[in-house]
């Protein structure tokens, strides 16, 4: 299980200038990814050289990058403010739900897809595809997938809403009032997943109290996302990773989500 706690104390992660994340794991040993100390913690270093338009998000994207949730390029780049197609946001999800290996296993790869565009997803991503459709990540009306769609902040919201197996408490707040200036821009079959995730406190919306449900997701939002949604996952398992930000670098870039 890929999950997320922050505790302050038990491990850190440092921001400097460079964008380097420091990360240090107490998981006992080393590994080709850090350096052991004589504290017992493995310092992991990840190193983004673009991050300086959505340093709001660099924790976020630090976090998911250690434990291979979400990942940058080869490059050394993260792209943050590139949009997420749907298929980058399910496999993310779905890794977070710490289900990586089952969705890489033969069996699942080897699936046979029922949606009408099963032949446009990619090979590496119909493992993912259908276990995110055994949790219940998809909806029982989709057909399909539209895997290179770009993911919209609504449709994110709600497929991590369903992450977190929360979808009795959303069918249950669909009359709610949502705060944002433009809640009516929401689908009424919707309006719960939101409600749940401003409960779980996964989005909080713009500074200009909007929701923008249309605009496609950039990586740097995505990354928030899932780091909020992973915090509150259910415990499957011991690889999960505590720490708290101890220091940050500022800027300009603007707090959203």
């Amino acid at each position: 299980m890929l999950k997320k706690v922050i505790a302050t104390g038990l491990a850190f992660v440092t921001i400097m200038g460079s964008s380097t994340a420091v990360l240090a794991k107490d998981n006992g040993n080393g590994d080709g990814n850090g350096n052991r100390k004589d504290d017992g913690k493995v310092e992991i270093h990840l190193t983004f050289n673009d991050l300086k338009t959505a340093e709001w998000a660099i924790r976020y994207i630090a976090s998911l990058a250690s434990m291979r949730v979400f990942e940058g390029y080869e490059d050394g780049t993260f792209k943050p403010q590139n949009t997420v197609s749907r298929i980058e946001a399910i496999t993310a999800a779905v890794r977070l739900m710490g289900l990586r290996s089952q969705a890489e296993s033969s069996a699942k790869m080897s699936t046979h897809l029922n949606f009408k565009d099963a032949n446009q997803i990619p090979a590496w991503a119909v493992g993912y595809v259908a276990v995110a459709l055994e949790n219940d990540l998809f909806s029982e009306n989709d057909d399909s997938v539209q895997p290179q769609k770009e993911g919209d902040r609504l449709w994110a919201t709600t497929l991590l809403v369903k992450a977190l197996k929360l979808d009795a408490q959303a069918k249950a707040k669909m009359n709610t009032a949502l705060p944002f200036k433009d809640a009516k821009q929401i689908p009424a079959g919707s309006v719960g997943y939101v409600a749940v995730a401003i409960e779980k406190g996964l989005v909080d919306g713009f500074e200009d109290n909007t929701f923008r449900p249309n605009q496609p997701v950039t990586r740097a939002q995505l990354a928030a996302l899932l780091d909020r949604t992973g915090g509150q996952l259910p415990d499957q398992g011991n690889n999960t990773l505590t720490g708290t930000v101890k220091s940050v670098v500022n800027g300009n870039g603007k707090k959203c989500c």
